[in-house]
């Protein structure tokens, strides 16, 4: 199959930030040393302002210029902190999903083979996605309390989590119980921020899906 793949736009502009910021910096060092006949508050600010575009063009330089890619193997998902990968055979579908009846600016994938996620799954980048996705993950446990069960239940979360083949603790077991609660709530089990438009995302499922049944089908015959 033709690879697919999708542009992380929060790379976009990185260098152009950095280079702009670094641009302005010197200009401000040199015009502190000519000219300045004191340090000021707003040549302060100057220098503040500077130094925030050369962060804010190195992060964005950090972040994968691609955050999904489609391929033989499944669907690979790139974070600054790492990757997984989902195989064909371990999801059912990707959709965008709803909580409260909203529309979520996220790709939900439906797993069926959690064993596939977690084995592969690094400690530094599920860590980071939980804290991140921890908004999500509220919202999630809001939507299950007012079906009836209580929140601290809901948040508590154990050591120990188990499939129907393997057993994982620490990180993994927490990672694992919060898709299992998110859904729960909302159908899909793995999730992935998108900052494209309704439209896009949606075309960038149906073509996901599109591709897992090619390949399913192909792998079948």
């Amino acid at each position: 199959m033709e690879p697919i793949l999708v542009s992380q736009s929060s790379h976009q502009g990185g260098a152009r930030l950095l280079l702009s910021g670094l641009g302005a910096l010197l200009g401000l060092v040199v015009f502190t040393v000519l000219f300045a006949g004191q340090f000021t508050l707003w040549l302060a600010l100057a220098y503040i302002g500077a130094l925030m575009a050369v962060f804010l063009g190195f992060a964005k330089l950090a972040e994968p210029r691609h955050f999904l890619r489609c391929d033989e193997q499944g669907v690979h998902y790139y974070h600054r902190y790492g990757s997984w990968l989902l195989p064909w055979s371990s999801f059912m579908y990707c959709a965008v999903p709803q909580l409260e009846q909203q529309d979520l600016s996220f790709i939900g994938f439906k797993v069926t083979d959690y064993d596939a996620v977690l084995q592969s799954l690094g400690l530094r980048l599920a860590v980071r996605l939980m804290t991140e996705q921890r908004p999500l993950f509220i919202s999630a446990v809001k939507q299950s309390c007012a079906s009836g069960q209580c929140a601290s239940e809901l948040l508590a979360e154990k050591d120990i989590f188990a499939t129907a083949n393997q057993r994982y603790s620490g990180i993994k077991a927490v990672f694992g119980q919060r898709m299992q609660r998110l859904a729960q709530a909302s159908g899909f089990d793995l999730f992935v921020p998108s900052s494209l438009t309704a439209e896009q995302t949606v075309e960038l499922c149906r073509q996901i899906n599109n591709a897992r049944l090619q390949i399913i089908q192909n792998t079948a015959t």
